[in-house]
């Protein structure tokens, strides 16, 4: 088996070339060649929405791969996996409203099939030896996507006075106490116009200094 790039693989006379766009994609396709068993056409990607989502990919009803990124990486995430299963299906978990609301736009906005899935109890209990905030993110990104979801279309997103509240106390926990962004650029994180992160250089580059 060779695993190469993209640019190089139509140089090797070889009968068993994998092309390497993602590394771990590469690596489970290799050996599924090897095992004779071939490399499925469709997979269900789960995603447990937050600051840094928990992704798995699915594929004949095995785990294939997960993930833990920041939020702005998800997208890139599953556009990378899509190079090697042509036929994709999202499920995104409906906890965090805004959060999943922005990602399943920008998902459809690429052709992508995506359902809202109801990510009550997807959470495991944590026992002994599996403390830990990934470990929890990625497990409940698995069971979101062996559930079925409601397709979800293009939607607008309207924040409500608490989610505003609520990412104005977010940059208060992040700038350990420091400042509190105002209103109106919690309405532009909101939006997804900007990162909260953004937000609070924009917020700290302006002088302020005091919650709004």
């Amino acid at each position: 088996m060779v695993i190469t790039s993209d640019k190089e693989a139509s140089a090797i006379s070889f009968p068993n070339v994998v092309i390497a766009s993602d590394p771990e994609m590469a690596v489970s396709e290799a050996i599924r060649r090897l095992r004779n068993t071939g490399v499925p056409e469709s997979a269900v990607i789960g995603i447990d929405p937050g600051d840094e989502p928990g992704i798995a990919v699915v594929a004949n009803g095995i785990v294939e791969a997960v993930y833990r990124v920041p939020l702005r990486q998800a997208s890139k995430i599953v556009e990378r996996i899509r190079q090697t299963y042509p036929d994709i299906l999202v499920r995104i978990g409906n906890g965090a409203r805004l959060t999943s609301t922005h990602l399943a736009n920008a998902l459809i906005s690429h052709g992508i099939a995506v359902e809202f899935v109801d990510e009550s109890g997807t959470s495991p209990y944590l026992g002994k030896g599996t403390a830990g905030i990934a470990i929890s993110d990625i497990v409940a990104a698995i069971n979101i996507a062996y559930t079925q979801g409601t397709p979800a279309g293009r939607q607008d997103v309207l924040p409500s006075k608490g989610e505003i509240r609520r990412i104005q106390e977010r940059t208060r926990e992040l700038s350990e106490g420091r400042t509190t962004i105002s209103r109106k650029l919690a309405q532009r994180v909101a939006n997804g116009e900007i990162t909260i992160n953004q937000a609070l250089a924009e917020h700290e580059g302006a002088g302020h200094n005091k919650t709004h």
